[in-house]
């Protein structure tokens, strides 16, 4: 796939999803919300530590230890999703602005593809939506300890296309805590002003 195909199958995903995404938070991020209430979100209040991965991201392998010290959406899905995963991003690079520079979070979106998301292919991906995102990829045994901790439903479709065929994969987005341990799951329709607001109180919970 090349950078101009990219970029439309992203430009698609923005239309979709930036302008909802955009009016939805100016009015809720405006609306008060009851305290301890969760919008969209099932909490993890002693979620377990992730198991032990290694994954290839863009400055080489990436594990458990760039997890530590900060919070991280952890989103898995494949370059050539259709509306899913460009909307998720695009709801993520929302969320970027939304959300003040302190505390520490980063984006990771994790390939279920690995037959076609090369490493070039998802730096390329990320950096349409933001060059601070992280694209990771791997092999089928190397992905295993991840999907099945956090319950990531994956099925590739008629793979014998080779490169034709889609991807059904869950939609949720998962927060990981400081420790590397999940704290919460955006369950999909995410809305952008609701899931701001859930972050920064679940963030504001365990300072």
């Amino acid at each position: 796939m090349n950078s101009s195909l990219i970029k439309s199958l992203v430009i698609a995903g923005l239309v979709l999803a930036t302008v909802g995404a955009w009016l939805t938070a100016r009015n809720a991020l405006h609306t008060p919300q009851p305290p301890g209430t969760l919008k969209t979100v099932t909490e993890f209040t002693e979620g377990n530590p992730m198991p032990a991965f290694r994954l290839n991201g863009p400055k080489g392998a990436f594990t458990n230890a760039d997890l530590a010290g900060k919070w991280s959406f952890i989103f898995f899905g494949y370059t050539q999703c259709p509306d899913v995963c460009p909307t998720a991003l695009s709801l993520m690079k929302g969320l970027k602005s939304a959300v003040p520079p302190a505390p520490t979070w980063q984006v990771v979106f994790v390939s279920v593809d690995p037959q076609r998301d090369t490493r070039e292919l998802l730096d390329q991906y990320m950096a349409a939506f933001d060059p601070a995102f992280i694209g990771l990829n791997g092999d089928d045994a190397a992905l295993q300890p991840l999907l099945k901790d956090l319950g990531v439903f994956s099925r590739r479709n008629d793979e014998k296309e080779k490169q034709h065929y889609t991807v059904d994969h869950s939609a949720g987005i998962y927060l990981l805590d400081p420790q590397g341990r999940l704290a919460a799951v955006f369950s999909a329709p995410q809305e952008l002003g609701a899931m701001t607001a859930d972050f920064q109180r679940i963030v504001k919970a365990r300072s």
